[in-house]
Protein backbone atom coordinates (compact mmCIF):
# COMPACT_ATOMS: atom_id res chain seq x y z
CA UNK A 1 0.00 0.00 0.00
CA UNK A 2 1.79 3.52 -1.31
CA UNK A 3 0.96 6.29 1.66
CA UNK A 4 -0.28 9.51 -0.16
CA UNK A 5 2.24 12.75 0.63
CA UNK A 6 1.34 16.04 0.59
CA UNK A 7 3.00 19.68 -0.04
CA UNK A 8 2.92 22.21 2.59
CA UNK A 9 0.49 24.50 0.90
CA UNK A 10 -1.81 21.10 0.64
CA UNK A 11 -1.62 20.47 3.92
CA UNK A 12 -2.07 24.50 4.93
CA UNK A 13 -5.18 24.21 3.58
CA UNK A 14 -6.39 21.06 5.35
CA UNK A 15 -5.27 22.21 8.70
CA UNK A 16 -6.32 26.01 7.49
CA UNK A 17 -2.90 27.11 8.70
CA UNK A 18 -0.78 29.77 7.10
CA UNK A 19 1.81 27.83 4.91
CA UNK A 20 4.22 29.08 7.39
CA UNK A 21 3.05 28.42 10.38
CA UNK A 22 2.98 24.77 8.97
CA UNK A 23 6.87 24.99 8.04
CA UNK A 24 7.01 26.05 11.48
CA UNK A 25 5.03 22.84 13.03
CA UNK A 26 8.07 20.78 10.71
CA UNK A 27 11.14 23.08 12.23
CA UNK A 28 9.40 22.17 15.89
CA UNK A 29 8.90 18.74 15.17
CA UNK A 30 5.13 18.80 15.82
CA UNK A 31 4.45 17.70 12.07
CA UNK A 32 6.58 15.07 11.07
CA UNK A 33 8.10 15.39 7.48
CA UNK A 34 10.36 14.72 5.12
CA UNK A 35 12.48 17.31 2.70
CA UNK A 36 12.68 15.90 -1.05
CA UNK A 37 14.66 17.53 -3.07
CA UNK A 38 14.03 21.26 -1.91
CA UNK A 39 10.78 20.58 -0.74
CA UNK A 40 8.87 19.46 2.29
CA UNK A 41 6.44 16.07 2.15
CA UNK A 42 3.97 15.01 4.84
CA UNK A 43 2.54 11.62 4.68
CA UNK A 44 -1.15 10.91 5.49
CA UNK A 45 0.05 9.00 8.54
CA UNK A 46 1.91 11.76 9.80
CA UNK A 47 -0.93 14.13 9.04
CA UNK A 48 -3.49 11.33 10.97
CA UNK A 49 -0.83 11.48 13.87
CA UNK A 50 -0.74 15.49 14.16
CA UNK A 51 -4.23 15.82 13.79
CA UNK A 52 -5.15 12.97 16.04
CA UNK A 53 -2.78 14.92 18.89
CA UNK A 54 -4.10 17.90 18.52
CA UNK A 55 -7.63 16.74 18.51
CA UNK A 56 -7.58 14.07 20.82
CA UNK A 57 -5.29 14.58 23.16
CA UNK A 58 -6.07 17.55 25.07
CA UNK A 59 -9.49 16.71 26.43
CA UNK A 60 -9.89 15.67 29.92
CA UNK A 61 -12.51 13.70 31.27
CA UNK A 62 -14.54 16.60 32.63
CA UNK A 63 -14.31 17.44 28.71
CA UNK A 64 -12.78 21.01 28.86
CA UNK A 65 -9.12 21.43 27.44
CA UNK A 66 -5.69 20.68 29.13
CA UNK A 67 -3.40 23.17 28.52
CA UNK A 68 -0.69 21.69 30.87
CA UNK A 69 0.67 23.63 33.82
CA UNK A 70 1.74 27.04 33.64
CA UNK A 71 5.59 26.59 33.69
CA UNK A 72 4.86 24.25 30.50
CA UNK A 73 3.53 27.27 28.77
CA UNK A 74 5.63 29.73 30.23
CA UNK A 75 8.51 31.93 28.04
CA UNK A 76 9.80 34.81 29.46
CA UNK A 77 12.35 37.69 27.20
CA UNK A 78 14.52 40.31 28.12
CA UNK A 79 16.49 42.77 25.60
CA UNK A 80 19.97 43.43 27.24
CA UNK A 81 21.43 46.50 25.18
CA UNK A 82 24.74 47.77 25.64
CA UNK A 83 26.87 50.11 24.47
CA UNK A 84 29.78 48.75 23.28
CA UNK A 85 33.37 49.70 22.99
CA UNK A 86 33.98 47.24 20.03
CA UNK A 87 32.82 45.49 17.66
CA UNK A 88 35.67 42.52 19.41
CA UNK A 89 33.76 43.71 23.25
CA UNK A 90 30.14 42.47 21.52
CA UNK A 91 31.67 38.91 20.09
CA UNK A 92 33.29 38.12 23.11
CA UNK A 93 29.37 38.78 25.21
CA UNK A 94 27.54 36.81 22.11
CA UNK A 95 30.08 33.59 22.91
CA UNK A 96 29.48 34.42 26.47
CA UNK A 97 26.00 34.02 25.86
CA UNK A 98 26.12 31.12 23.17
CA UNK A 99 28.25 28.90 25.71
CA UNK A 100 25.38 29.86 28.49
CA UNK A 101 22.93 28.28 25.65
CA UNK A 102 24.76 25.46 25.20
CA UNK A 103 26.23 24.54 28.72
CA UNK A 104 22.34 24.78 30.03
CA UNK A 105 20.48 22.12 32.13
CA UNK A 106 18.15 20.44 29.72
CA UNK A 107 15.05 20.66 32.18
CA UNK A 108 14.94 24.45 31.27
CA UNK A 109 13.78 23.37 28.18
CA UNK A 110 13.65 25.76 24.69
CA UNK A 111 16.02 28.53 24.98
CA UNK A 112 17.19 31.06 22.57
CA UNK A 113 19.46 34.20 22.50
CA UNK A 114 19.27 36.42 18.93
CA UNK A 115 22.70 38.88 18.80
CA UNK A 116 23.06 41.80 17.11
CA UNK A 117 25.69 44.61 16.78
CA UNK A 118 25.46 47.44 15.37
CA UNK A 119 28.52 49.77 14.44
CA UNK A 120 27.27 52.93 13.44
CA UNK A 121 26.19 53.74 17.18
CA UNK A 122 28.34 51.13 18.26
CA UNK A 123 25.63 49.35 20.35
CA UNK A 124 24.84 45.73 21.25
CA UNK A 125 21.55 44.26 21.26
CA UNK A 126 20.71 40.60 22.67
CA UNK A 127 16.96 39.05 23.01
CA UNK A 128 16.94 36.05 25.19
CA UNK A 129 14.15 33.69 25.53
CA UNK A 130 13.58 30.98 27.81
CA UNK A 131 11.97 29.49 30.78
CA UNK A 132 11.68 32.03 33.73
CA UNK A 133 14.67 29.96 35.82
CA UNK A 134 16.63 29.87 32.02
CA UNK A 135 16.51 33.70 31.88
CA UNK A 136 16.94 34.33 35.81
CA UNK A 137 20.10 32.33 35.71
CA UNK A 138 21.37 34.44 32.60
CA UNK A 139 20.45 38.20 34.41
CA UNK A 140 22.34 36.43 37.48
CA UNK A 141 25.48 36.07 35.06
CA UNK A 142 25.13 39.03 33.36
CA UNK A 143 25.23 40.90 36.80
CA UNK A 144 28.71 39.40 37.60
CA UNK A 145 30.04 39.98 34.28
CA UNK A 146 29.22 43.67 35.06
CA UNK A 147 30.30 43.73 38.49
CA UNK A 148 30.14 45.29 41.90
CA UNK A 149 30.44 48.72 40.65
CA UNK A 150 28.01 48.23 37.51
CA UNK A 151 31.16 47.83 35.56
CA UNK A 152 31.15 51.20 34.99
CA UNK A 153 34.56 52.72 33.35
CA UNK A 154 36.73 55.73 33.61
Amino acid sequence: MTNQWYSIEEISGILKLHPKTVLRFIHEGKIRAQKIGRAWRISREALETYAHGELGGRENASGTVDYGTIADRMTVSAILEIREQSAEESSRLSNTLMAALNGKDPAWGNSRADCFYYPETRTGKYALYGSPAFIGTLMEMLSRLSGPEGGTRE
